[in-house]
């Protein structure tokens, strides 16, 4: 019985040293990809306008500045009350007063520092009336506002043509993939693997060098149209073959 205990026990172990030893083959085959890149570019018609004016004044007292700004800031606000839009779409996005030296002339060769403090108020003003820019900009700049600083024509709900975007990126992709295959003389079994590379879209900014050219010569500005917005969208994909 000993014996057979002894040869039973030197037997498992032999059993144990053979399967340790003994080379283990990976079952699991390679997947093959072919990866792919797509992109898809549409446009889309703005239905909001946001323009941006400042009243800037200066004097060599600040108070002086900060007064003669907000008499003019209340009545450029006025004008576009009385011209229709809301308080709501109408909101000082930025107020600034700074001081800065100049070199003034007193006489014929004599020059003189002085300083000056320079009020800023940015009004940041929002509409869907796009055909009523020009004259939004007209009456502002009538009643005061001597900057322009930008004009963006932008979407109110860009998601929904971000999302028409990518579904042709994807689109694409896949056609990409399936010429590829095709080329290849293989078949795709299945998509392997897919991200969102980049989705984005630039609002339509009307040139601001043609507005301050008309400021300057004091007429009012051209019609203003905006032209399409545009929507990117980029994916990578990977497909199984």
């Amino acid at each position: 019985m000993r014996n057979k205990l002894v040869f039973f026990i030197l037997f498992s172990l032999w059993t144990t040293v053979l399967l340790l030893s003994s080379p283990v083959y990976a079952t699991t085959e390679r997947v093959k990809i072919i990866q792919t890149y797509g992109e898809a570019e549409i446009t889309a018609q703005p239905d909001l306008a946001k323009i941006s004016i400042s009243i800037i004044t200066k004097n060599q007292l600040a108070s002086k500045a900060v007064e003669e700004n907000a008499q003019l800031a209340n009545t450029v606000l006025k004008t576009l009350l009385d011209f229709g839009l809301t308080e709501e779409e109408m909101k000082t996005s930025s107020y600034r007063l700074h001081s800065y030296r100049e070199w003034v002339k007193v006489g014929p060769q004599t020059e003189e520092e002085q300083i000056y403090y320079q009020a800023t108020n940015e009004i940041l003003i929002q509409t869907i009336q796009l055909d009523t820019v020009g004259n939004i900009i007209d009456l502002a700049v009538n009643a005061g506002a001597n900057s322009i600083n930008y004009i963006n024509f932008e979407l109110r709900d860009p998601q929904k043509f971000m999302l028409q975007a990518l579904t042709a990126a994807t689109t694409q992709a896949q056609s990409k993939a399936e010429a590829i295959a095709k080329g290849a003389g293989v078949i795709i079994k299945q998509l392997y693997s897919i991200k969102e590379e980049r989705t984005f879209y630039a609002p339509y900014r009307f040139q601001d060098t043609v507005l301050q050219a008309e400021m300057a010569r004091s007429v009012p500005p051209t019609p203003i149209t905006p032209d399409s917005v545009v929507i990117r969208a980029t994916v990578i994909a990977e497909f199984s073959f």
